[in-house]
């Protein structure tokens, strides 16, 4: 009779277990997958299926992470999550360590890859610490913020993903005159824009013809990037796991015109 009690209810935790999992991964589907992925191989975000994240890391440094998100970063903070969403979403997270997905490996040679980066100019519109420019996002933990496969889409096909406040835009005077830069804010009366220099641009609409959206992102299509080159400069970028940058663009600017 006991043997049986047990066995009961071995099986009605197993039952309770898996379906606290089901519900995590129903959560993560409807929160996490947009930038990590449908099965967390990583996106806009980094992969989390990397067994390092199951054994380097606590449930409550887990939970933290999911709750405050990570300053610097766009991962944003889910604080309207409620401790038994929490509890499943983290177990759900650890079952990715064995998920038969694999994320993309680069086995390109990071010192190579500085090289590419510094001869290619990347830093005229990028930042990697307190060196560049803010023209471009910041680079300084790109490395743990963004997964392999989107570090390699973003440098051949820019236009891909478009982060909204990198979107492009071109103010045209009425007499022809054309100023392009990245779109910092527009309302019904006016436009700003950040120049590649660094520098600001204000708009009266009034004063000009048309506003027009780009289609296309600033940064150019690297396609011909050579493979070797490409590859190890992915593998420096998915190096960069650097703290959190104390970089905000209205201080590096140099006035507004």
């Amino acid at each position: 009779m006991k043997t049986a009690f047990l066995v009961l209810f071995a099986f009605s935790c197993l039952a309770q277990n898996e379906q606290d999992i089901s519900s995590g991964k129903a959560l993560f589907r409807s929160n996490c997958a947009f930038c990590h992925g449908l099965t967390a191989a990583g996106g806009r975000g980094p992969s989390l299926i990397s067994p390092r994240l199951i054994h380097n890391t606590s449930d409550g440094d887990i939970t933290t992470i999911i709750k405050n998100g990570i300053a610097g970063t766009t991962m944003p903070a889910f604080e309207s999550f409620q401790a038994d969403d929490l509890e499943h979403l983290v177990n759900y997270i650890r079952t990715l360590g064995g998920s038969a997905a694999k994320a993309a490996v680069i086995m390109g040679d990071p010192a190579h890859g500085q090289q590419v980066y510094a001869s290619n100019g990347c830093a005229n519109c990028h930042r990697i610490g307190a060196q560049g420019s803010v023209y471009g996002p910041e680079l300084t933990r790109i490395g743990a913020a963004r997964s392999v496969n989107y570090l390699k889409q973003s440098i051949t096909e820019p236009t891909a993903d478009i982060p909204t406040e990198y979107e492009g835009v071109t103010a045209v005077m009425k007499d022809g005159k054309k100023v392009r830069g990245i779109r910092i804010n527009e309302d019904t009366f006016s436009v700003q824009l950040r120049k590649p220099d660094q520098t600001f641009a204000m708009f009266d609409k009034v004063d000009l013809k048309e506003v027009v959206p780009e289609k296309e992102s600033l940064m150019p299509a690297y396609k011909r990037l050579p493979a070797k080159d490409l590859n190890d400069l992915v593998g420096y970028l998915e190096t960069l796991r650097g703290g959190v940058s104390a970089t905000k663009d209205a201080d590096k600017a140099k006035g507004i015109h």
